[in-house]
């Protein structure tokens, strides 16, 4: 008869077994950064000027669009070779923003359009292909609704189409206009930043496959095209696109000194749920397209592999609840002893340990990438990973939704140009708790009373985990400022009746 303790230990070496390579292949990357071609932040722009289509998604997005079509102006670029296209569906006064900034910019010598339709279907993909056969570029900006570019983006990004004739787009590094609005935003931003740096510029220095950000890349309108535009579906358009360019044989480069600038979120609640949106996209295009990565022959072996990792990154949350739920779970009840827990045993912490080193590696390099290794940002790679934590229970669920196969919902997240409480408050009023939220709060309450029983055990690895896991989670929920709102709408509710 088996032990429940051998049960418990093949369960969490199951479960980490995936999660291990891609945090490996993660490392990998970090060192490829680290060969990054320098050649490629001293590019030539390109004499000849073809015609550029920007094409920018919108739907509410007052606070923000104006600036975005604003910028485009100040691009180093001749106005004549350049077209605008506004896919918006928006419902409210956006609709005359844009209006009115799209008859400046045709005044201005421009030629500037908007498409609009009147349902939602698709959500931004649906809205991009509704747009689509209006685009008469050689090249397509993609921008989002808080997209700013720089005078120097789109000539630089051009003449990086001269490198390789199989390349299909060109990324951007992601900027920050509001990076230094509160701690979140800082967190998020670095997040982003070394997002950039580990997977963009070291997927771009092995010629391996990574997604682009729709609001922050220049692509071939050909190759557009060829791959058939936008996934209707999707509620992740650019990793959606990325890998049906990918699998074609096509490929991209990444210009980590070019910037396009966005709003980061600027609070837990909105980051997760975006994260969580992101998860169920990137597992639902690992689920429909799988067959075609795999059987992809313009694609190597290798490249298959890491394409998947990538789209599968989001399994590492449900691993981690399997995992550390279960080993806390068999210590508790005494179907293992603390000796054979697999968080005791020297060769699986360092396994696990060596990975997250290397992450906060990756984390000072990339502020050493963009010159701003300061003591202050650095003090923020500590909290990074228990950030990444409050995260885990809403990203598992968007996990098991994508691999459901279910649509999801396109969350939008709320971009206020930095200004404004009222854009605030009306964000959380439109947010209520859903069913993610209550499986968090019971996770995060489960874990920490675990968390504590298994302290007692001698399982320290485990146990901090654990409760660090449940702070967090319940930190991130914005509780006290919830409950706050609903106490204010039944005063104000019991006031209107009385």
């Amino acid at each position: 008869m088996v032990e429940p303790w051998v049960v418990i230990a093949a369960i969490s070496l199951a479960f980490s077994i995936p999660v291990l390579l891609s945090s490996y292949y993660t490392m990998i990357l970090f060192v490829s950064s680290l060969r990054y071609p320098k050649f490629l932040g001293n590019l030539s722009p390109s004499t000849d000027f073809p015609l550029v289509s920007v094409l920018i998604a919108s739907y509410n997005e007052k606070f923000v669009i104006g600036r975005t079509l604003d910028a485009i102006k100040s691009l180093d670029y001749p106005e004549g070779k350049l077209q605008v296209v506004v896919a918006d569906d928006s419902t409210d006064d956006t609709r005359g923003v844009i209006d009115k900034k799209v008859e400046e910019l045709n005044s201005s010598g421009l030629v500037a359009l908007i498409s609009r339709r009147n349902n939602r279907e698709g959500f931004k993909s649906g809205a991009l292909n509704h747009a689509a056969p209006l685009l008469r570029g050689d090249y397509v900006l993609l921008l989002d609704a808080d997209s700013t570019v720089t005078p120097a983006s789109l000539s630089r990004g051009l003449a990086a189409f001269r490198l390789d004739p199989r390349v299909a787009f060109v990324s951007f590094r992601v900027g920050h206009y509001n990076r230094e609005q509160n701690l979140i935003t800082r967190l998020f931003a670095l997040s982003q930043d070394q997002g950039d740096t580990i997977t963009k510029m070291g997927s771009y220095t092995l010629d391996a496959p990574y997604s682009f950000q729709g609001g922050f890349t220049l692509m071939s309108l050909a190759v557009l095209r060829e791959v058939g535009y936008w996934t209707n579906d999707s509620i992740v358009d650019d990793a959606d696109l990325s890998c049906k360019i990918y699998s074609a044989g096509w490929r991209g480069v990444y210009l980590s000194d070019v910037k396009v600038f966005g709003e980061d979120p600027s609070s837990l609640e909105v980051w997760k749920k975006q994260a969580a949106r992101v998860s169920q996209g990137w597992t639902k295009c690992a689920r429909s397209n799988w067959r075609k990565i795999l059987g992809s022959h313009k694609l190597s072996p290798w490249k298959r592999v890491a394409l998947l990792l990538f789209l599968l990154g989001p399994f590492s949350a449900l691993s981690w609840i399997v995992v550390t739920f279960v080993s806390a779970i068999g210590l508790i009840l005494g179907f293992s002893a603390p000796s054979n827990s697999i968080f005791t045993s020297p060769a699986y912490v360092t396994i696990v340990t060596l990975p997250l080193v290397s992450y906060f590696l990756s984390g000072a390099y990339a502020l050493y990438v963009q010159k701003i290794m300061t003591v202050k940002n650095l003090l923020l790679l500590p909290l990074i990973s228990y950030t990444g934590l409050c995260m885990t229970t809403a990203i598992c669920i968007g996990f098991l939704e994508g691999i459901r196969g279910r649509p999801g919902f396109f969350f939008r997240t709320p971009k206020s140009g930095i200004e404004g409480s009222e854009r605030t408050r009306q964000y959380f009023r439109d947010v209520r708790d859903d069913r993610i939220a209550v499986a968090e709060a019971v996770f995060a309450i489960l874990a920490i009373s675990i968390g504590l029983i298994v302290l007692i055990s001698g399982v320290w690895f485990l146990s901090l985990t654990l409760v660090g896991f449940g702070i967090m989670t319940l930190k991130s929920m914005n509780l006290s400022r919830s409950l706050g709102l609903r106490l204010r709408e039944k005063r104000q509710l019991g006031l209107s009746h009385g």
